[in-house]
């Protein structure tokens, strides 16, 4: 019999990699889902019956405990980035993952792999911020076989940080930068993240660790733009907006019926999102990274 493999998340961008890598093995793929018809695709990655997008209820401990069962590893990248008055970051992120990690207790499931995100800290403002490290302390409370993923900005032909950039490079001539744009990010290949992810679950031994996922290559945000400039070969006006007018218009812009930022995500311009020296890496799984400078230039010939 195949081994199962439970993957919340699964059709999303960084998901869908992970399907994919994983089906190759022979592993055998449950994605719980809230839309199966955007799960369905999926099934093309593997062989007929490989791959299983189930609806579930994701906060029924019974329903989670029964699309679990008999699996030996959970893998969750749900998140969100946006508060709704009956979804807040708490119900969806915390209470989500509580309801995963008590399950796979209960059941003794042999792994457990979260996806968090570099910069997790106690000092940051952010409600999101803090139901991610309650998550992660809970892990490290309830699990004794576990991998949290830290991935910085994870970036590939149908990402949404690049992508977004694109579009307004495309439709703008003048080109807003937060602050200085001074903050610096590591961005990262998402085949890196999915075959860390595949070295992290054929790793038999017992982990308890933490993985921060970066690129080769860190630079700041206005390095970024300027390399997207130097690229596209387009002529831009960069203007930097102080981050106490900026905070205006992206909850202005939050309020807009088309997805371009929210508070959160403006919170990561803050500050850096690179990888801790302190850290275990990409070298601890023995991957050689994909060349970022190669990577956004392909996503340029491709997307743009």
């Amino acid at each position: 019999m195949k081994k199962t493999v439970v993957i919340f998340g699964g059709s999303g961008f960084i998901g869908s990699y992970i399907v994919r890598r994983l089906a190759k093995l022979g592993f055998r793929i449950v994605i719980p889902t809230q839309n199966i018809q955007k799960s369905t695709k999926l099934k093309l990655a593997g062989n007929l019956g490989q791959i299983i997008p189930i609806d579930f209820d994701k906060y029924n401990y019974d329903s989670i405990k029964s699309i679990i069962s008999g699996a030996v590893c959970v893998l969750n990248l749900k998140t969100i980035w946006k508060e709704s008055k009956n979804f807040t970051f708490e119900k969806k992120i915390f209470d989500l993952n509580k309801i995963i990690i008590d399950s796979i207790k209960e059941q003794n499931i042999k792994k457990y792999i979260f996806f968090s995100g570099i910069g997790i800290n106690l000092k940051s403002p952010s409600k999101r911020n803090l139901s991610i490290l309650n998550v992660e302390d809970y892990i490290r409370k309830n699990l004794k076989n576990y991998a949290i993923i830290r991935p910085s900005v994870v970036i590939g032909d149908e990402d949404k940080f690049i992508n977004k950039l694109l579009s307004i490079f495309k439709l703008f001539f003048i080109v807003p930068v937060f602050g200085k744009g001074s903050a610096k990010i590591q961005p990262t290949y998402v085949e890196d993240v999915a075959l860390a992810v595949e070295k992290i679950l054929l790793n038999d031994k017992i982990e308890c660790n933490i993985y921060e996922l970066g690129g080769n290559l860190v630079l700041s945000y206005k390095e970024l733009y300027l390399k997207i400039l130097k690229e596209t070969n387009k002529k831009r006006i960069l203007i930097h907006i102080p981050f106490f007018i900026a905070k205006i218009i992206v909850y202005i812009v939050e309020k807009m019926p088309f997805e371009l930022i929210n508070r959160e995500q403006f919170e990561l311009f803050k500050k850096d999102n690179i990888v801790s020296k302190e850290s275990l890496t990409y070298k601890n799984l023995n991957i050689e990274v994909a060349g970022t400078n190669q990577i956004i230039k392909k996503i340029i010939k491709k997307n743009y």
